[in-house]
C-alpha cells in the first residue's frame, strides 16, 4: 500500500492542475511532498498522540561481549515513520557490535513484498529469522545475538 501514497499524490496534483491550472497542481504536489517529509521527521513526537505509543529507545547494554554478528537486512519503505528510527538504532549498534547492514527499500517493489511475504515494515532479517516493527536498541541486539527472550516475529504472521 506504500506505493499507493506515491501514486495518489501525483494523481491528486494532476486533478488539481486540470481543474484549477498548472500552478495549483504544482502547489498540491509540493505541499504533499513537504507533508510526507514533515510526517516522517516529526513522527517520534506525534506517535503517542496518534495511538502508536512511545518510540523512546531502551539502549542496548554496554560492555557486554558480543559474538560476531550476522549480515542484517533491513526492509524499509520511504513513507514508513518507524524505518528511520530503526535505521538509526542499527547504525548505533554497529558501533558496539560490527555487522554488515543491507537496506532494501520496498516502496516500489511489490514483487519483493510478495516474495518475502512482508506485511509491514520495518523488518529485520538475520540468520533466517525476522523481527517485525519498531524495536528498541536492546531488543534489536537481543534479536541479533539470539538472546531474545521472546521469539522473533515471522513477517508472514
Amino acid at each position: 500500500m506504500v506505493w499507493l501514497t506515491w501514486l495518489g499524490l501525483p494523481l491528486l496534483a494532476v486533478a488539481a492542475g486540470w481543474r484549477a491550472g498548472v500552478a495549483a497542481g504544482v502547489v498540491v504536489l509540493a505541499a504533499g511532498i513537504l507533508a510526507q517529509i514533515a510526517y516522517i521527521r516529526w513522527f517520534p513526537r506525534l506517535s503517542t498522540v496518534m495511538g502508536y505509543g512511545s518510540v523512546t529507545d531502551m539502549p542496548a547494554p554496554a560492555g557486554i561481549p558480543v559474538p560476531p554478528l550476522p549480515r542484517v537486512t533491513l526492509y524499509s519503505a520511504s513513507v514508513c515513520p518507524f524505518c528511520p528510527i530503526v535505521r538509526r538504532r542499527l547504525a548505533e549498534l554497529q558501533q558496539q557490535a560490527p555487522f554488515e547492514l543491507v537496506e532494501v527499500d520496498v516502496t516500489f517493489r511489490p514483487e519483493m513484498v510478495r516474495s518475502k511475504g512482508l506485511r509491514s515494515v520495518p523488518v529485520l532479517e538475520a540468520n533466517g529469522r525476522w523481527l517485525v516493527g519498531n524495536a528498541t536498541s536492546a531488543r534489536i541486539l537481543a534479536f541479533l545475538t539470539g538472546h531474545d527472550e521472546r521469539r522473533a516475529t515471522d513477517a508472514r504472521a
